[in-house]
């Protein structure tokens, strides 16, 4: 497997490595990675390390997104507040012995997270295309 999907350092292997610590689909996490990120060219991955364009505002992008020391470390935050709260329901049992929020839980799954997540209403389709690729190559 390729370990240069985005960047230098998004790769299979470290979605993977999310997927066994934090109990998030790699392939997912990968996948909105892609998607975010236009395969790591956008401005915002390039200069904020944040391949997620994580805490952007549709009216603020560039300015409102989060700052990375390098990409683990925005690879593991998104896969954490993933799992935090947006993929299960409050009171559930994820990480380091902490539980959920579930503050935008809406299910656990593409449409679901979408919800929330992102304005854009055909962001799960765009993401799943990209799951489908990678699958596909595995």
């Amino acid at each position: 497997i390729s370990c240069s999907l985005v960047g230098s350092e998004m790769c299979i292997r470290d979605s993977y490595n999310m997927e066994k610590k934090y109990n998030i689909n790699g392939i997912f996490l990968a996948s909105m990675a892609i998607h975010e990120s236009a395969w790591g060219t956008s401005q915002i991955a390039k200069d904020k390390n944040n391949l997620f364009g994580y805490g952007s505002y549709d009216s603020t992008p560039y300015e409102s997104s989060y700052e990375f020391t390098d990409y683990a470390e925005g690879i593991e935050t998104v896969a954490k507040s993933l799992v935090k709260y947006y993929l299960n329901p409050s009171g559930t049992k994820i990480y380091d012995g902490e539980t959920a929020a579930g503050w935008y839980y809406n299910g656990p799954t593409l449409s679901g997270v979408n919800t929330r997540y992102a304005t854009d209403s055909d962001w799960h389709t765009k993401v799943f295309n990209y799951m489908q690729m990678l699958y596909n190559r595995l």
